[in-house]
């Protein structure tokens, strides 16, 4: 080709070749450059996992940086499959390190999804982009750091990456990610790199909030060495407390507490972490909270936190943490509540009653046991739902044959009690009505009975 091209340009007593002679050099450099993009099969071999053929491949001049449709190279998926070996080969032929797919991952990012800090420093020696980013301007850093892998993430560093990047979707940073996966050695590299420990994401969301949700304990205390404010919430987020108590993360609410939270937190809608803890269960919690010094008959605001199912979902607020408790069926939680004082005879804002709550939790053991502390069974509502409107609707639509027979459980230990049977609520409806729409077969049978069984016939018969 050379020689070739020495006589295409002519010299000292050379002829000029003909035209024809040039059209069909240039044919020649178009095939082999049209062979190079098509030579798929080091990127094959790549994709295989197969060192000793991608090694022979190499030897024989393939095209190195050949990429399939979506753009991923042989290096990428060298990188992608773990495969050090193929990996190092391409490298040392000079495979490009900074190709991104369609997606913008790179041999880089990929290196720090796997967690593989070995090929990360292979790939910044070879002059990655430490800052290289997805589409969404997901980071290197924030992937490296999201994977766990404190090595990676301190090479990167090292190289200038952006401890306090965000990426476009959610606007979360490399330590968000480490605090919402629980990574506190990585956690607490970054904040010694002096990333912002008090970023909030878009939706108000700080590394201290994932932490609590995460009940990861040392970056709870990390970042609070660090000066970041337990109590502090930004505009659309909530306190940290508050996501410990939901997401039932015992431990990093107590790490919160001795930080200096406020136990006594309620959240925007004006509900406590003593609600959230008693409702959720959580028993370790709300004795700790307790100890604190929190009002163990604190109400909720107007519009209480779940609770209840089906038709019976307490419209009304100001439930006490008892009745929460009660509607879950977390009895051990009742005792304790009961123990630190909690008043048995209190009503929420619609007139539901400690007794209602129990009924609405559908088990008789809940409601055995708020019958020892409230005997008010002809209580009614401000809608004028009874106690066996609650039993009813406490069970969710399309109830099992499980759920079905817990309820005749409850009806049946409220009938024993003397509770109205077959009462109309402000929409007319009987507790046979409402099991009728559920349906709740089972229960509209074991109603009938019992009325008729009383001297009486039903006010609304099933229509079945």
């Amino acid at each position: 080709m050379k020689q070739a091209l020495q006589l295409a340009t002519g010299g000292a007593g050379d002829r000029f070749l003909p035209p024809a002679f040039f059209r069909a050099v240039g044919a020649i450099f178009v095939a082999l450059s049209l062979l190079s993009a098509n030579d798929l099969r080091l990127l094959d071999a790549a994709k295989r996992g197969d060192a000793r053929a991608a090694a022979a491949l190499i030897g024989e001049h393939a095209a190195i940086d050949t990429a399939q449709p979506d753009g991923a190279t042989a290096l990428a998926w060298a990188v992608h499959l773990g495969d050090r070996k193929t990996a190092e080969l391409l490298l040392t032929a000079g495979a490009k390190v900074n190709t991104a797919d369609e997606y913008g991952e790179t041999p880089l990012t990929l290196a720090c999804a796997n967690g593989d800090a070995v090929l990360v420093e292979k790939l910044l020696k070879a002059g990655a982009d430490a800052k290289a980013a997805r589409w969404d301007g997901e980071t290197a850093l924030m992937i490296a750091a999201g994977a766990g892998s404190l090595e990676a993430t301190k090479l990167l560093l090292a190289r200038g990456a952006d401890a306090d990047a965000a990426e476009s979707r959610k606007g979360q940073t490399a330590l968000m990610w480490a605090t919402a996966e629980g990574h506190s050695d990585v956690v607490k590299a970054l904040i010694a790199h002096g990333a912002n420990v008090n970023a909030a994401s878009k939706s108000g969301f700080t590394p201290l909030m994932f932490a609590a949700m995460k009940n990861d304990v040392e970056s709870v205390k990390a970042l609070l060495a660090a000066g970041v404010d337990p109590n502090f919430s930004p505009p659309k987020g909530t306190k940290p407390l508050m996501l410990a108590a939901a997401y039932r993360s015992t431990a990093a609410a107590g790490a919160l507490i001795d930080g200096g939270a406020e136990p006594n937190v309620k959240d925007r809608a004006g509900n406590a972490a003593l609600h959230t803890a008693a409702q959720a269960g959580d028993l370790e919690l709300v004795k700790m909270l307790l100890s604190k010094g929190v009002d163990v008959n604190v109400r909720t605001a107007d519009t209480a936190p779940g609770g209840g199912r089906g038709f019976f979902r307490a419209p009304a607020g100001r439930q006490t943490p008892l009745m929460l408790a009660a509607r879950a069926n977390q009895i051990e939680v009742m005792r304790a509540l009961i123990a630190a004082g909690a008043d048995p005879k209190v009503k929420a804002q619609d007139n539901s009653t400690f007794l209602m709550a129990a009924v609405g939790s559908g088990r008789v053991a809940a409601v055995k046991y708020a019958y020892e502390y409230d005997q008010d069974v002809k209580v009614s509502t401000t809608s004028a739902a009874t106690l066996m409107h609650a039993a009813v609707t406490g069970t969710a639509q399309g109830a099992t044959q499980d759920a079905q027979e817990r309820v005749c459980e409850v009806i049946r230990f409220l009938a024993s009690k003397g509770a109205p049977l077959d009462e109309k609520n402000d929409t007319g409806r009987t507790p046979i009505d409402l099991a009728d729409i559920l349906p709740i077969d089972l229960a509209v049978d074991l109603l009938t009975d019992l009325i008729v069984k009383s001297g009486s016939t039903p006010k609304s018969p099933s229509k079945r």
